[in-house]
């Protein structure tokens, strides 16, 4: 069922109020830049992609809302097939959102007392080895950022997703930005398996590399944002029963007509390398000043309606 998407960040606060081309001059630079919207505006149908159906989750709350979630296999696949798995046997079915935290994290999921309460898996499992990074090679689909990051050598995006990499190892991960799809876990790095958590508030970049990334939410924070919050970062979780989980499937077993039908703007594409341009020195007569700057997480990816 085709459904209005509220655009993630191509368009703007204030952007109406913007010229499409201004001539801003920074510290070092003099140039013609577009503002972000004009870039979006103005990019090819070519530098948008579809969603990979079977990799993509579609998330329905009890109380109606409807989230679409991204799951990145490159740099986590253990966690995305795991989950998918999981998925497909009703797992998180009827579940809920047991620990909503204010500018922090929104994590649900099936509670257990114990390992004996746990349903037998047809396949997959409860317990997933950490991947807080990866060894992969992102080749020609990586674009390069930001070198001035406090939490990463470099940062920059791969495949529409916001990534850390160290360039000493060649390591690289999936950052902690808002809307990130994590997975929760305890001090041991095979605990993690159930416990979803999408980021609600700033970036929790002092995560990364602690908890393993695998996705983002690609529609539907208003309904993350809308969940009743809980006070207990730590000990008893207190809010269950509340923000059911309806249900999660696969956007793969669900019938095409009843998708939505998202794209994603590709990040190795001109016009969003643009995009980043105009995000660290933002136009138009209402900005008086540019910081050439701006962080991975601060760039928000552009989501639009089938075109």
């Amino acid at each position: 069922m085709i459904k209005t998407v509220a655009l993630i960040s191509s368009l703007t606060f204030l952007a109406a109020c913007q010229n499409n081309i201004q001539t801003t001059k920074t510290a070092s630079t003099s140039a013609v830049t577009l503002t972000p919207s004009a870039v979006v505006a103005n990019s090819k149908n070519s530098e948008w992609r579809h969603l990979e159906a079977e990799n993509t989750l579609y998330l329905k709350l009890a109380s109606g809302g409807e989230i679409i979630i991204e799951m990145l296999p490159d740099l986590a696949p253990q966690h995305v097939k795991n989950t998918i798995a999981l998925v497909r046997q009703g797992i998180f079915d009827g579940t809920n959102f047991y620990r909503v935290i204010d500018g922090f994290v929104a994590q649900g999921g099936p509670l257990y007392e114990s390992e004996a309460s746990m349903p037998p898996l047809e396949y997959g499992s409860y317990g997933v080895p950490s991947e807080l990074t990866s060894m992969m090679d992102l080749d020609e689909d990586y674009v390069g950022f930001d070198n001035d990051d406090g939490y990463a050598d470099e940062t920059g995006f791969y495949k529409s997703f916001a990534v850390g990499k160290d360039l000493e190892t060649g390591e690289s991960w999936m950052l902690h930005c808002y809307g990130a799809l994590g997975m929760g876990r305890a001090n041991e790095l095979d605990s993690g398996g159930t416990a979803l958590y999408v980021v609600n508030g700033p970036a929790q970049r002092y995560l990364d590399r602690n908890v393993t990334v695998f996705g983002r939410v690609i529609d539907g924070m208003a309904h993350i944002q809308a969940l009743k919050r809980g006070q207990n970062l730590e000990g008893p979780v207190d809010l269950a029963g509340q923000n059911v989980i309806e249900s999660i499937q696969i956007a793969a077993d669900i019938p095409v007509a009843q998708r939505t039908a998202i794209e994603v703007m590709d990040s190795n594409t001109e016009s969003f390398k643009a995009l980043l341009k105009a995000r660290k020195n933002r136009t138009g007569e209402w900005f008086v000043y540019q910081a050439d700057y701006m962080d991975a997480c601060g760039v928000p990816i552009p989501v639009r309606l089938q075109q």
